[in-house]
């Protein structure tokens, strides 16, 4: 239980083949993309975001995330959400 997490399937090569390294604690996926919530509170993001999210990430104190069809949410420590 080392927090990495493994990725599979049809990603259309957007996520590593040998899964993404960190300290996560929540993953959460869309219909072509996938979020993960690392300890620390920054947020990872691969798959299809057609160049929404930023490759390396959201750096930030969140503290929930969620993924619908073709959007995601997160909500930081202070209430406030990023989509």
């Amino acid at each position: 239980r080392d927090g990495s997490i493994a990725c599979y399937g049809n990603n259309d090569g957007q996520a590593p083949p040998d899964g993404v390294a960190g300290d996560f604690v929540a993953i959460a996926a869309g219909d072509l993309h996938s979020i993960a919530l690392r300890r620390d509170g920054s947020i990872a993001c691969y798959g299809n975001n057609d160049g929404q999210a930023p490759p390396d990430g959201v750096a930030g104190d969140f503290v929930a995330i969620a993924a619908g069809d073709l959007h995601s949410i997160a909500l930081r420590r202070d209430g406030s959400i990023a989509c």
